[in-house]
């Protein structure tokens, strides 16, 4: 397993259907993207606020529990207003988070009510989720074990989804993790998430970069190596490197030196 830890942070650069609702004004989003970041219908960055309210009469606003970033710690996820969402009785388990800077709903926050299809088709019970289950459908995810030091649970995930489980103060040392425990333990909570401001940059190849250093995301915002020095290793929850091809079809032909996202 993989512990996302501040060596790997200072190595980094070593490392060379449904009820879519859209906006008339919506760029469109590359097809197997798509499928990572739409849920029951709706795509992130492709629906409005605006739009559920046509859709849900009844919408109201609710709090939200950050999971990766609860209340004690330090800083915010700057893809989506933190702690505030909106949920309907007509979409039950369904939290909407708007992006911080424009209508577009940009997270997706799944609670113990919800029973339906993950992005990609698969069918889940939050009331009966457990992180063994995710493993089946996610292997890759095995080594991507995060935790800030000021939260209360383990975030198994990626760039898009991420799995919360709750952290067990009884069982010591924290670290390293004790994955056949946890893998027994309840999901509680899952949060599909991505910037509107990256997939609006990415539609337009438009990625700021120096020289041969790879493309640079925290939280999907793109940023420079200079920007990203002035973040501490321990801001960063988990970092996931992409190279070669997989890089350039993420990024287009600026992705050819890497593409790195980091996760608050």
């Amino acid at each position: 397993m993989k512990f996302i830890i501040a060596s790997i942070f200072s190595t980094l650069f070593l490392i060379t259907n449904g009820q879519i609702q859209t906006n008339s004004t919506t760029q469109p989003i590359d097809t197997s993207l798509s499928k990572k970041i739409s849920l029951s219908g709706f795509c992130l960055c492709q629906t409005t606020l605006t739009d559920l309210k046509k859709l849900a009469g009844n919408l109201k606003s609710v709090d939200v529990e950050e999971m990766d970033l609860p209340k004690n710690c330090y800083g915010q996820d700057a893809r989506y207003v933190n702690g505030k969402g909106y949920s309907s009785n007509k979409y039950p388990g369904v939290i909407f988070q708007k992006d911080k800077n424009s209508d577009y709903i940009s997270k997706i926050r799944l609670t113990k009510d919800f029973k339906g299809n993950l992005p990609g088709g698969v069918p889940i019970d939050m009331q009966n989720l457990t992180l063994k289950e995710v493993f089946k459908t996610y292997p890759e995810l095995t080594e991507k074990w995060g935790s800030r030091g000021c939260s209360t649970y383990w975030n198994v995930g990626n760039d898009t989804i991420s799995f919360f489980v709750k952290i067990d103060p009884n069982r010591k040392p924290q670290y390293p993790v004790d994955e056949s425990y946890y893998s027994e333990r309840p999901i509680e909570a899952i949060d599909i998430k991505i910037s509107c401001y990256s997939i609006f940059n990415r539609a337009n190849n438009r990625f700021k970069k120096l020289f041969n250093d790879p493309v640079i995301f925290i939280d999907s915002m793109n940023v420079t190596r200079i920007e990203l020095n002035a973040y501490q290793p321990s801001d960063i929850a988990v970092i996931t490197v992409y190279k070669d091809t997989n890089a350039i079809k993420l990024v287009g032909p600026q992705g050819k030196d890497g593409v790195i996202y980091c996760n608050q």
